[in-house]
């Protein structure tokens, strides 16, 4: 079984999780009469299974933070829907079967994951809803073998953002850039006259996705945990 670690100081932990039957067999139980009626509301499928593996995720791992079991967590909901739980800032994403949960105590935190593997209009979609320098990395990307990684790399960098700012995609995504590389870099993102500054970085979720992080507080270690097949099950077995 994966231990479930303390959050440390300066630190950020991002899990991620490979959905299956047996995994959710062993997250239903972890999760409270609101979220198993949720569960039933929605249609057999991976969308459904993501929600349950994912909620149950963060139940076990809020619940270490806080000394206390997965089901006494609550969780609530804050200002423009965003989930939240004392004494801890998350975020979660999944696509395609593969849940990320990112946690940490001393930031707001964004996290977003995508397959990249799938028919999109990438460059139609980059010029009616990206800015105007993100649209030209991406026409360039597109005259190279490049344009499905680029145009994923800008999306989930612009959904950790919009999602550590808690406004998630009420926020205009024509109106801030996301920044290009792997390595952290700081963006003011600015929201009716507001601004907040995110260090936002790409993350490594595994081959086919694009992963990125974005957190409030510069130069935190980002501890990656990988959960799949029986350690998932023996994780959410609590």
């Amino acid at each position: 079984m994966a231990e479930v670690l303390a959050l440390g100081v300066r630190e950020v932990q991002v899990w991620s999780a490979r959905v299956d039957e047996a995994a959710v067999k062993a997250a239903v139980g972890l999760l409270n009469e609101e979220e198993q009626a949720r569960m039933e509301r929605m249609r057999l499928g991976i969308a459904r299974h993501e929600f349950v593996v994912g909620r149950a995720m963060l139940r076990v791992l809020a619940g270490a933070t806080a000394a206390c079991g997965p089901r006494e967590v609550t969780i609530g909901v804050g200002e423009f829907g965003k989930p939240r739980v004392e004494g801890v800032e998350f975020s979660v994403a999944h696509s395609h079967g593969l849940v990320v949960l990112a946690l940490c105590c001393e930031a707001v935190v964004g996290v977003d994951v995508e397959w990249m593997e799938r028919e999109i209009e990438a460059l139609e979609i980059a010029r009616s809803s990206f800015a105007e320098g993100e649209v030209k990395r991406i026409e360039l990307a597109a005259e190279g073998a490049e344009l499905a990684r680029e145009f994923f790399a800008v999306w989930t960098r612009k959904e950790a953002m919009v999602k550590a700012h808690g406004q998630g995609l009420t926020i205009p995504l024509q109106s801030f850039e996301a920044p290009e590389g792997e390595a952290e870099q700081a963006v003011e993102l600015v929201v009716k006259g507001v601004g907040q500054r995110l260090y936002v970085r790409g993350i490594d979720v595994g081959d086919g996705f694009a992963g990125a992080l974005a957190v409030g507080v510069e130069g935190l270690k980002v501890r990656m945990v990988e959960l799949a097949g029986e350690a998932l099950v023996k994780f959410l077995s609590v």
